[in-house]
């Protein structure tokens, strides 16, 4: 089976232990497909959308790939604060997704109310989660995965530490549940590195944006090749639509003139209220993009200046060098990780 097959690899039914994260529309069927064609693990972002539109995408999917590949849904920072509506369609969502025998993978929030509607229909539910504590917690809930973020991931961040020193406490406070890296990682060798710190598995966003089926504007897909580290903040300008929720971006023309303006706050910002363009949202309507927008990531028909728009870049631009297709990302990934592994320990 290799060097790399871990017990995640049986639980979701893949030959490499390599996510693609739901990075929202940018990951849709195409994307995901060449990801699980690959070996790997590819996850459709479907959050906010109703469950006919679900069952079209996830349809779609099936008609690409016969691999198993699963969704993303948002929670919300704590799901008691949501309305009553938005708590029944995410339970609708996941039961959608569940019935079609995908994997739930859930972001920032607790996943207690929706295990049980994903297990009741034979599907896994896998949590994204900042610290151990958050790591315990969903542990209890009886979730089959958790993905355990660091904090040089890209877009929006729960972790709060470096991965490197998170993988190793999360792995052994939950142990013997699989727990996937996120954040910072972004070829075979931080794949090995992760799997000797006891992770089961990876989980790329930023690695995939720069892939050919991410449906995400050239530009920005060339700004993701061309960063460092360095260009990368961890702020939260983006906060219309959801606030207090960290994120991390390359630096644009939108965060340069909000510093150069002294950083202001929210409602004195430079371009407040201004649109940076048209956005179509997951009921099908096109709105104005405005700035500082959490949703306005530039999408390949983006026709005005995406450095007004979030660039959502994590730290592993550091070793994102080349747009490519994402099934040769997941190979070139594996293939990288298996050498790594294969070398003898440094003296």
């Amino acid at each position: 089976m290799g060097s790399l097959h871990t017990p995640l690899c049986d639980l979701l039914e893949i030959e490499h232990p390599i996510l693609s994260a739901g990075i929202g529309s940018a990951a849709g069927p195409d994307l995901v497909s060449a990801v699980s064609n690959a070996g790997g693990f590819g996850v459709l972002g479907i959050s906010g959308m109703e469950p006919e539109q679900i069952r079209r995408l996830i349809g779609r999917t099936r008609e690409l790939t016969e691999r198993s590949f699963g969704v993303n849904l948002i929670i919300g920072e704590d799901g008691s604060d949501l309305a009553e509506e938005d708590k029944q369609l995410l339970r609708d969502e996941v039961a959608t997704a569940a019935d079609a025998r995908v994997a739930i993978v859930l972001f920032w929030g607790d996943p207690a109310p929706y295990v049980d509607i994903a297990h009741r229909r034979g599907a896994n539910v896998l949590i994204q989660v900042g610290s151990v504590e958050e790591a315990k917690t969903a542990a209890e809930a009886g979730v089959d995965a958790v993905i355990a973020q660091g904090v040089e991931a890209g877009g929006h961040v729960k972790g709060t530490t470096p991965i490197w020193d998170f993988l190793p406490q999360a792995v052994e406070a939950i142990h013997p549940l699989p727990v996937v890296a996120s954040g910072g990682i972004g070829d075979g060798a931080g794949l090995a590195r992760a799997l000797q710190l006891g992770a089961q598995g990876v989980s790329l966003g930023t690695r995939f944006v720069a892939s050919d089926e991410a449906w995400l504007h050239p530009a920005y897909k060339q700004r993701i090749v061309e960063a460092t580290a360095e260009d990368t903040v961890l702020n939260e300008l983006y906060d219309l639509w959801w606030p207090g929720a960290p994120h991390r971006t390359l630096r644009n023309k939108t965060l340069e003139e909000w510093e150069a303006a002294g950083c202001p706050p929210a409602g004195q910002r430079p371009g407040e209220g201004t649109s940076i363009g048209k956005l179509g949202i997951s009921s099908g309507e096109i709105i104005d993009s405005p700035r500082y927008g959490g949703a306005g990531t530039p999408k390949p028909d983006f026709e005005v200046d995406i450095e007004y728009a979030p660039l959502w870049a994590g730290e592993s631009v550091d070793v994102v060098n080349d747009i490519l297709p994402a099934g040769e990302i997941v190979r070139r990934l594996a293939r990288q990780a298996e050498r790594a592994l294969a070398e003898p320990p440094l003296a």
